[in-house]
Formats: structure tokens, C-alpha cells, sequence
């Protein structure tokens, strides 16, 4: 996986249809402590072999396990996870998604 185009280590992805309706997702993984980078295109191939692409943002940072040189993030999108090349599906701008 990649995140604006830095690798990530030891990504995670969940996703699922809130109470609306809108498809939401959250990916979190392990990014060097240096790198702040807000918001970007999350993209890789999963365990199952699908391959994947979405907007995200950095939605909080913690401590890593390997001490100060790594940050554990969690980003969240909205939309479709789609395959790269792919037509995206229209998301909600974040100031409607509260």
C-alpha cells in the first residue's frame, strides 16, 4: 500500500455503509515519524489480491510500536474503494459528512 505515494507497513482496511446509506472506510498502518502528510491517494493491493484506490485523510496519529521513529495513522475515506483506472464514484464533500 501507498499513501501519496510513501509506502505504508502493515496496512489495515476496513469498510462498511453507514446509517445513510454513504460508504465510508478507514485504513490504518505504520508511516515514518517525519513524513506529515494530511490527505492523498491510498493506494495497493489487498491480501485477496483486489486492487484498490481512494482519497483519504489523516484522521489521528499515535505513537508507533518500533518507539519514535514510526506513527501509527489511521486515515479515513468515503466513497467506493476503487480499482485504479477505474471511474471514481461521486463522494460527499467532508463539511456535509459531520
Amino acid at each position: 500500500m501507498t499513501f501519496a505515494g510513501q509506502p505504508l507497513t502493515g496496512a489495515t482496511i476496513d469498510a462498511w455503509e453507514d446509517d445513510d446509506g454513504h460508504d465510508r472506510w478507514t485504513a490504518r498502518a505504520l508511516m515514518p515519524f517525519g513524513q506529515q502528510i494530511e490527505s492523498g491517494l491510498l493506494e495497493g493491493r489487498t491480501k485477496d489480491g483486489s486492487t484498490v484506490s481512494g482519497a483519504v485523510r489523516v484522521a489521528s496519529r499515535q505513537a508507533g510500536p518500533r518507539g519514535p521513529r514510526t506513527v501509527l495513522v489511521e486515515l479515513h475515506g468515503s466513497g467506493l474503494l476503487i480499482e485504479p483506472g477505474a471511474e471514481p464514484a461521486p463522494t460527499t464533500p467532508e463539511s456535509e459528512t459531520g
